[in-house]
């Protein structure tokens, strides 16, 4: 059962369920012209090519059904799952783990946010993480392991999600907004954006398209106010923006929490 949904995609995903600060349906959103924003964007990334076509030499050779820990390479360190071999285009989820973003925290996301559901075969799940230093410190990075995922293993850059968790969340959500080019949907569980500023979310998602999950527990009383407070600014910048408490849950996602709220939200967009 989800306790609060909210925005454009809530009826498409999880029915017709609406929160105090849902625009339900039959009631219009605003818009980026709302907030004082005109659309002015750049072509979208055009797909990226399979892999093998000029692949470097540093490229690791995929190993399937496993998680790969990449090293050496010029963006790692990170985890990768990849889809089954007949996707050579299926779409990547980039997530940001919590904390520190060690290699331990790493491993958690993939165990508690992605692993459970059987559509992870459908996706190259990419996780980054950080032996020597603090990998929130270091989220730029994100950036280089996009890019040579594409180019290692192939896929479509126009179907990157990019996602994270609690310091990965808010690593995630300032990433979505220096680049909002190079992902299709934004996802948190929980995450917060540096700004609340209307015009800066119009500009960057809005006028994009963008698509946004504002995820967390339902006790978790540290995060959950401020998640609520981002995802009324992004209802108020006309961002497809929806709202979901996880029942039962803290902030540190249990083992009995359903991953496929997920897996739903990236199969939608």
């Amino acid at each position: 059962m989800i306790h609060a949904v909210c925005g454009r995609a809530a009826a498409l995903l999880f029915g017709a369920g609406c929160c105090s600060l849902c625009a339900c349906p039959g009631r219009p959103l605003p818009t980026a012209a709302d907030a004082g924003v005109v659309c002015d964007v750049a072509e979208e990334p055009e797909v990226a090519p399979d892999a093998g076509q000029g692949r470097p030499s540093y490229c690791v050779r995929a190993v399937p059904d496993t998680v790969q820990d990449i090293e050496g390479t010029p963006a790692g360190p990170y985890l990768v799952h990849h889809p089954k071999p007949d996707l050579p285009m299926a779409p990547t989820v980039v997530f940001l783990p919590g904390g520190s973003g060690s290699w331990n925290s790493a491993q958690r996301v993939w165990e508690r946010f992605v692993s459970g559901d059987a559509r992870v075969e459908q996706y190259r799940v990419v996780i980054p993480y950080s032996y020597a230093e603090d990998f929130i410190d270091d989220a730029r990075r994100t950036f280089v392991i996009a890019d040579e995922v594409l180019l290692c293993y192939g896929g479509d850059s126009a179907r990157v999600h990019l996602a994270g968790y609690s310091n990965g969340g808010r690593a995630a959500f300032g990433l979505m907004l220096a680049s909002p080019e190079r992902f299709v949907t934004l996802l948190g569980a929980p995450g917060v954006f540096p700004t609340s500023d209307r015009a800066v979310l119009a500009k960057a998602l809005a006028c994009r398209g963008r698509a946004v999950f504002n995820g967390v527990g339902e006790l978790d009383e540290g995060w959950k106010q401020l998640v609520r407070d981002a995802h009324a600014a992004l209802l108020e910048a006309g961002v497809d923006s929806i709202y979901v408490e996880f029942p039962g849950e803290t902030h540190r996602l249990s083992d009995a929490f359903d991953e496929g709220l997920f897996f739903d939200f990236w199969g939608n967009h």
